[in-house]
């Protein structure tokens, strides 16, 4: 399964309980939040799946972005588990 990248831009405050639903289901998913608004995922799918699965959590003005993670990569100061949640699930290219 390829990790990728998964970033939002929320236009409400992500307290919202709006969002919720959306942070459960990348929790659920076994996601990892690097930063505030960006997540590490691991699916068996392509980027495309990915983002139609998670834009139904997210409203219409809201942005969202999914990007394969590849061994090209440089990161840095991030929250506590990030290195290993890479190690555990490492970029396939």
């Amino acid at each position: 399964m390829p990790p990728f990248i998964l970033t939002y831009d929320l236009v409400k405050e992500e307290t919202s309980e709006d969002y919720k639903p959306l942070i459960k289901e990348l929790r659920d998913n076994g996601a990892h939040r690097y930063q505030d608004s960006c997540w590490l995922i691991s699916h068996n799918n392509t980027a495309a799946d990915v983002y139609t699965h998670y834009r139904r959590f997210l409203d219409q003005n809201d942005k969202l972005m999914v990007s394969e993670l590849t061994r090209n990569h440089k990161q840095g100061i991030n929250y506590k588990g990030t290195n290993d949640w890479i190690d555990l699930n490492s970029p396939i290219r």
